[in-house]
């Protein structure tokens, strides 16, 4: 079994779930930043992390790149994002469309994706994404003011938070394994 894990993070959630799989697989973690120094030749398997960017998923060409280059190799995508999991709430939909409209599953039938619940952290982001959760933040305050839940989120968002949890690593892990074994 020789995986590898790259991984893009903007406020380090991703990074700390690319971490942890790399430790649970036994395997390199590379940061996106320093994917061009990656040679995937003895590599079988690339995990792919990203998070959620307005309805994208960040290095998504690159993967997208590499699956084309690479057509015997095992990719597994994770990506992160400030929703709850399906199991604590969230809308399976939701995060299905969203993956989805950057991996087609008529382009993309085989791939493999996990959903990891991420974080938010207002001071890592840069000063456009600043911006853009500001009026953001308007919006939802707007919600808030008559909807209970689109209430409870703006106070998570605003106050920031950390939702990362190695448990739910254990199927992205198991099926790496699965691959693996195959």
């Amino acid at each position: 079994m020789n995986p590898v894990v790259v991984y893009c993070s903007q406020t380090g959630h991703t990074k700390r779930y690319a971490h942890w799989i790399a430790d649970e697989l036994g395997c390199e973690a590379v940061a996106y930043s320093d994917r061009s120094g990656l040679d995937l030749t003895h590599v079988d398997t690339v995990i792919f992390g990203s998070w959620f960017h307005a309805a994208s998923v960040p290095g998504s060409k690159w993967l997208k790149q590499q699956i084309a280059a690479h057509p015997g190799k095992r990719f597994v995508l994770f990506a992160t994002g400030a929703s709850p999991m399906p199991e604590q709430g969230g809308s399976a939909e939701e995060i299905e469309e969203a993956v989805r409209r950057t991996f087609p599953e008529s382009e993309f039938p085989t791939l493999p994706w996990f959903y990891l619940r991420g974080g938010f952290a207002m001071d890592k982001l840069g000063a456009v994404d600043r911006t853009m959760m500001k009026l953001f933040f308007k919006r939802t305050g707007k919600l808030a003011e008559s909807d209970p839940k689109a209430a409870e989120m703006d106070k998570a968002m605003r106050e920031g938070f950390d939702g990362t949890d190695r448990t739910l690593l254990e199927p992205l892990i198991a099926c790496v394994r699965s691959l693996e074994a195959q």
